[in-house]
């Protein structure tokens, strides 16, 4: 069954009342950027956690890619953008770094807390908000989305040397999340596998339309594969 948005909404009310409005960037990441606008968005990425580890986790001896780990859709970060496209990162915030209770409370969705760490400095100092309101953010977002297990009667997204074109699979994950249409999420792939779904979200979390840079990143593959969970 489908999960309402409110408490991605609720949540990201709450925190859009005090977010910083930051200066305008320079269109494009870069060091110690300035914040995105007000008038920027979010973009929530979810990494199919097989396909980094066939990619990267395995050889790093991840956890998360461990026989049994039993790890599919994670979070690989939540990200502000720009409008016209590109994002600030690594921004000079004048909040203290995360405490380690707090990214060890984010292993569940994010499967390390090094990640969790990465993404504060990276992407959550940018926002205006501090750790624990970026990762109540985080944490809102991907809890109120729901991951399909198949493409339709008899095809399962992830299983072994299936494969699907990348509209299938967007397709799918629109069927079980109706907010999200063709402009509001884009699917990444690297080396003939799924990597990342990236969803477009407003400052207050509601689905949104991604910027024309962003969508023209869409996985250009005829087929992908999902390998599947360990």
């Amino acid at each position: 069954m489908r999960k309402a948005f409110w408490g991605m909404l609720v949540a990201g009310v709450l925190i859009a009342g005090i977010m910083v409005s930051g200066l305008p960037g320079a269109g494009g990441p870069g060091p110690r950027a300035q914040p995105a606008q007000r008038d920027g968005y979010l973009v929530l990425a979810v990494s199919w956690t097989p396909s980094w580890c066939a990619a990267e986790g395995d050889s790093r001896g991840a956890a998360r890619c461990a026989a049994d780990a039993g790890a599919g859709w994670l979070v690989h970060g939540l990200w502000p953008q720009h409008d016209n496209g590109g994002w600030p990162e690594f921004c000079a915030s004048p909040h203290p770094a995360p405490r380690a209770t707090l990214l060890e409370g984010m292993v569940d969705i994010m499967g390390d807390a090094g990640l969790a760490a990465y993404q504060w400095r990276k992407h959550g100092s940018c926002t205006g908000l501090d750790p624990a309101q970026y990762f109540a953010q985080t944490r809102a977002a991907f809890t109120a989305l729901e991951f399909p297990e198949v493409l339709g009667p008899g095809r399962m997204l992830a299983d072994s040397g299936q494969r699907h074109a990348p509209e299938a699979v967007l397709a799918a994950f629109h069927r079980a999340n109706p907010a999200f249409t063709s402009d509001s999420m884009v699917l990444t792939c690297r080396d003939g596998k799924a990597q990342d779904i990236r969803l477009c979200l407003t400052n207050e979390g509601a689905p949104r339309t991604c910027d024309a840079a962003l969508l023209a990143r869409s996985c250009r593959a005829r087929q992908v594969t999902l390998p599947p969970v360990r």
